[in-house]
């Protein structure tokens, strides 16, 4: 893959930034009316500084709400239109110490001419500074809690700056790190936003599912505000990672990019401490690391943001804490490999997309399919009918081995949104198994599309006798037509148990996987080898099936019909089995 090549370089720039702790100013000894300073990049690669004069200090119970409220002003500021999405973890620096991040914007009741802004203290930082170099953080001096200056009577955090502020209330909203992709197709990127509905057509590996987990929450659930999309192919310079300077947290690498931009609050000894607020929240990560590059700083009516792209990956984000995110320099993450080879059967044209996928559990599922409908879009330059023949593999290092799958879509409406679908869902499967950790590795799908309709139909379906026995052969024929062609026929038998109690037989023919019935157990499944399995036998669209059932004798005393499969044969046709045809068969079990 594409993603280590790049931390040679990164440990060239990482050298640049590494060195003694500053000195801190703890959140104790800040005072209202301190004036100093704050670092950050509005465009290009120059550190721009803007001033900093202290407003209040909330010093509460705990330090979950510590902040420092500061006015900020300054040609950055004016020219940012504001304090802008991207730059939170912006060191902000008072009496020449660092005192922490700037992380949210606020607003009062009445607005001041200056924006105002919030700080998180440097102290609730550096535990997630620690975590990274697997240190004790330092200690600062301690001191008696309680808030200074002009104290708002109320701290409401809010997604958005209010239309109708209250008097006496600090309305305080994240400048949250804007998410910037690249390589998307806009309407994967849409998807990446809104989130995905897996279970748009029943599959029996839903049945599977961790509860609820069908429907994969975009990025606008997640509390994030702002998805842009970024020029792609676009070669920037990088920047050191250096206090001020921008930094990307990278879920996406590659061909298609995706991650979000802030500012480096601190680097010491190969640790880079950011955002001064959580990304994602998760705890211990294993995410891109990476340089990034400002193209502007767009002043915004809603809230202003900085224009940006991802540059190569440093190392990893080890740390998403709610005080911060860390990350090691040069350190390698350990990312799963996505390959798409998709061709097009139309222009007889073959395309490759290479992407490294961050290890997030929570959203392996969502961005492996917005990766694969991006890729297919990218193949196919159109949307449309058509019919896909795809094959995909998994690998994991905690499987005991790969997941090997072949299976035939058709749409006729939009073809590419199937490519990626079942792989999908079988990987938002295996990552919540409840037997062992998959710890993927590797998902290769390789697709051929059509755009023909390869669909068969069922017409017709016949037996060789008229009442049956147990232990006989039930010699069937089934009739089934092309799209727009000819008719075939289709001839098997099925061997009736010779143990098998039941007042009739049903005898069905059908395309693809069945719900199960009400006579049926659900698969019992012990390990992930049988659940590996499982899931490579479920019959592919393209399968006709002919089944004989049985009534379960308990059921048919509580008047509904509930039936169990006793015997099938299936046949791949080289087409999508639509259409189902059933009979209804006499059956003597006490015959001779």
């Amino acid at each position: 893959m594409k993603l280590i090549a790049a931390l040679g370089a990164g440990l060239v720039l990482s050298a640049l930034g590494w060195g003694q702790l500053p000195e801190f100013i703890p959140l104790s000894q800040v005072q209202p009316g301190m004036t100093g300073y704050g670092l950050t990049v509005v465009a290009g690669e120059e550190i721009s500084r803007f001033e900093v004069e202290v407003v209040a200090v909330l010093d509460e119970p705990g330090e979950r709400n510590d902040f420092i409220v500061v006015r900020v002003w300054g040609e950055a500021i004016a020219r940012s239109g504001g304090i802008a999405q991207g730059m939170s973890g912006s060191p902000v620096y008072l009496e020449g110490k660092l005192a922490g991040a700037l992380s949210r914007a606020a607003r009062w009741s009445a607005e001041p001419e200056r924006p105002l802004g919030l700080v998180t203290p440097i102290e609730v930082m550096l535990p997630v500074l620690a975590e990274a170099q697997a240190g004790s953080p330092p200690i600062l001096p301690p001191g008696k809690k309680e808030p200074r200056g002009q104290v708002p009577q109320e701290l409401k955090f809010v997604a958005a700056p209010p239309t109708s502020p209250q008097p006496g209330v600090l309305y305080a909203w994240p400048i949250a790190s804007p998410v910037m992709a690249s390589g998307l197709s806009p309407r994967a990127g849409d998807l990446l936003w809104q989130g995905v509905d897996l279970g748009f057509e029943w599959h029996p590996v839903a049945e599977l599912a961790w509860p609820g987990s069908l429907r994969l929450p975009g990025l606008a659930e997640l509390g994030f505000s702002r998805l842009v999309q970024a020029p792609s192919g676009v070669q920037t310079p990088s920047a050191p990672l250096a206090p001020g300077a921008p930094v990307g947290v990278g879920l996406l690498s590659g061909d298609i990019t995706l991650g979000a931009l802030g500012t480096v609050t601190l680097v010491q000894d190969g640790a880079v401490l950011a955002f001064g607020h959580p990304f994602l929240f998760s705890g211990r990560t294993d995410y891109f690391l990476t340089s990034a590059y400002i193209f502007d700083t767009v002043a915004a009516l809603d809230i202003p943001y900085k224009l940006g792209s991802l540059g190569p990956v440093q190392g990893t984000v080890v740390a998403d804490r709610w005080a911060a995110v860390a990350g090691v320099m040069g350190q390698p993450p350990h990312p799963v490999g996505l390959e798409f080879l998709i061709h097009d059967e139309v222009r007889g044209l073959s395309t490759q997309v290479a992407v490294d996928m961050a290890r997030e559990r929570r959203l392996s599922a969502l961005l492996y399919y917005i990766s694969g409908l991006g890729a297919t879009d990218r193949a196919l330059d159109r949307i449309g009918p058509g019919t896909a023949m795809v094959r995909y593999t998994i690998t994991g290092a905690g499987m005991p081995r790969p997941l090997s799958r072949r299976n035939v879509f058709l749409s006729t409406w939009d073809i590419a949104r199937y490519l990626p679908w079942e792989a999908a869902l079988v990987t938002q499967v295996l990552e919540y198994n409840e037997f062992s950790d998959p710890q993927l590795l590797e998902i290769e799908l390789e697709a051929s599309v059509s755009d023909q309709l390869l669909a068969v139909f069922i017409t017709d379906l016949v037996v060789d006798g008229l009442e049956y026995h147990p232990g006989d052969t039930l010699r069937f024929l089934v009739e089934f037509q092309d799209w727009r062609g000819q008719s075939r026929d289709w001839t098997g038998e099925i061997l009736i148990p010779p143990d098998v109690e039941t007042p009739y037989l049903v005898l069905r023919a059908y395309g693809g996987p069945r719900p199960p019935e009400k006579g049926e157990a659900a698969p019992e499944i012990t390990s992930l080898e049988e659940l590996i399995e499982y899931i490579e036998d479920i019959p592919s669209y393209d399968t006709l099936t002919v089944e004989l059932f049985a009534l379960d004798p308990i059921s048919d005393l509580m008047g509904e019909p509930w039936l169990y499969g006793i015997g099938e044969v299936s046949l791949t046709v080289g087409g999508v089995v639509y259409g189902e045809m059933s009979l209804i068969i006499p059956f003597d079990d006490l015959a001779d």
